[in-house]
């Protein structure tokens, strides 16, 4: 699979998930309890305690092990940042058997956990009021619940009973919510048996006690590979919503595991839904068939659906520019959208210059809100949130691998987080590397790279006519010494 080197920028502005009745609420910052923060994939989360410290440029490496190319393998999941022990800390899992704890503003490792196999599938981090957890999935079947601050094993939970055939497994991140009034770790699940007896594949979402991993409901939902199940409370109602790599979307009730309504799609989806409990409750997904749709949440019709110009692998977001709600989300046509959330007419379309395959992230610096994704082209990206203009991009390198089915890939997306009124970015590459920088570097960095591309250009011309200037020189030379010979030769005769 390829890895992609990416230059991190940043991006923040985040919100909690709702309290259950046995804790209070926490403050901005405290959790990240779902993939890509909350219901909407903000992806985003803000600090304003000094405490935290200052960003600063780091990249942090991991093992640097890697066992070769395997279909779906991804270097690094999109991280997770939250206030644990009065710091920032920056939770990511890694194709390398571990889940690293981070200081968000050195780079600092704090602990890492070596889990049974690769961890695929983004980890999040919960406060309880009291401690703070991380929640994680490996391809080993089992679900980690650790302690933030120390890295310590809290409990593990096992989706499926080891036996010798088992061919192998994909769990999806992790996302808390409520069920019955208790948070709850809600994980989508496939699963598959390579004996001839059994040729099992089993797909589904379980939901363990947050505290303890005891298993609240199990439901199956077919023998395709889940999505990470995002959690939204409606009014009274608790919802979950997953997708599925046969394309379809369902929604359960949260509380008993039910299903609600499914709707089926052409292609598969292969990213997590976006849920807003604005305009009564809407969905939005995308599929591989390019589509980008949003539904009532509660009955399932729909509401709108857009045609992009090719696959659609990363989640969708849900944001507030400028008083409008907009859908923003990248496909393989080379472009970033940006939908009218009731509508969904197109409010801009950015192009890049190979496939965005990464969600977005918002970052909210004043006067200009950037949305950042990621691309084919091996760049960051930074588009104006309330016209769809470039504003830059940064290069991140190239993949370690030279081939892989990109449409199977689950690449990690950046994030954005304020520290202190300062908003800087984290992405963890293809190429192995995890980076992070503030976005007041991004100026610097650009300038580095347009002074090079300005030298090379310079240059290319001075080197030619260098170059040529040399060739004349030693063709008039040659000319000489020929005529020269001729000149001897003629004297020579009798």
């Amino acid at each position: 699979m390829h890895p992609l080197r990416i230059t991190p920028l940043c991006f923040a502005c985040a919100f909690n998930i709702a309290a259950s009745p046995r804790s209070p609420a926490p403050t901005v910052g405290t959790d990240w309890p779902q993939g890509r923060h909350d219901a909407k994939n903000s992806a985003q989360v803000r600090f304003g305690s000094a405490e935290v410290g200052k960003l600063v440029r780091w990249e942090f490496h991991g093992s640097d092990r890697v066992w070769g190319y395997q279909p779906g393998m991804t270097v690094w999941t999109s991280p997770a940042v939250a206030l644990v022990g009065g710091r920032a800390a920056l939770v990511i899992g890694s194709y390398d058997h571990n889940i690293y704890s981070l200081d968000a503003t050195t780079g600092v490792q704090l602990w890492r956990f070596t889990t049974g196999d690769s961890v695929y599938a983004n980890p999040v981090i919960w406060n309880d009021g009291e401690e703070t957890w991380v929640f994680a999935t490996s391809t080993d079947r089992l679900v980690y619940a650790l302690d933030a601050e120390l890295g310590s094993r809290k409990w593990i939970h096992s989706l499926e009973t080891f036996r010798p055939t088992l061919g192998g497994a994909r769990l999806s991140s992790p996302n808390v919510g409520i069920a019955n009034g208790k948070h709850t770790v809600f994980v989508g699940h496939w699963i598959w048996d390579r004996s001839l007896a059994r040729s099992q594949q089993e797909g589904g979402i379980t939901a363990l006690d947050a505290r303890t991993g005891e298993v609240i409901w199990r439901r199956l939902l077919g023998d395709n590979e889940i999505t990470a199940p995002t959690y939204a409370q409606i009014g009274a109602r608790h919802i979950i919503a997953a997708g599925s790599a046969n394309g379809t979307l369902h929604v359960l009730d949260a509380n008993t595991g039910d299903v609600l309504w499914n709707k089926t799609e052409l292609d598969a989806i292969r990213a997590a839904p976006a849920i807003t409990s604005q305009e009564g409750g809407r969905v939005v997904y995308s599929s591989n068939a390019g589509i980008v749709r949003c539904l009532d949440v509660l009955s399932g019709d729909e509401v709108w659906s857009y045609q992009t110009g090719n696959w659609v692998t990363a989640s969708p977001m849900i944001a507030d520019i400028d008083r409008r709600l907009v859908v923003v989300v990248g496909s393989y046509d080379r472009s970033l959208y940006a939908l009218d959330l009731l509508t969904g007419v197109q409010v801009w379309r950015y192009f890049a210059e190979g496939g965005v395959y990464a969600a977005a992230a918002l970052a909210l610096l004043p006067g200009q809100p950037l949305v950042l994704t990621s691309a084919w082209d091996h760049h960051l990206h930074a588009v104006d949130g309330r016209d769809g203009s470039k504003v830059w991009q940064v290069y991140t390198g190239r993949p370690l691998w030279d081939a892989i089915g990109l449409e199977h890939s689950n690449w990690a997306s950046p994030i954005a987080v304020e520290i202190n009124g300062h908003w800087g970015v984290y992405s963890g590459s293809y190429d192995g590397v995890l980076r992070a920088f503030p976005l007041d570097d991004v100026v610097a960095l650009r300038s580095e790279r347009e002074r090079s591309n300005l030298i090379f250009w310079l240059s290319f011309p001075i080197a030619l006519a260098c170059v040529a200037l040399f060739s004349i020189a030693l063709t008039r030379q040659h000319r000489k010494h020929t005529l020269d010979l001729r000149a001897g030769s003629s004297r020579e005769l009798p």
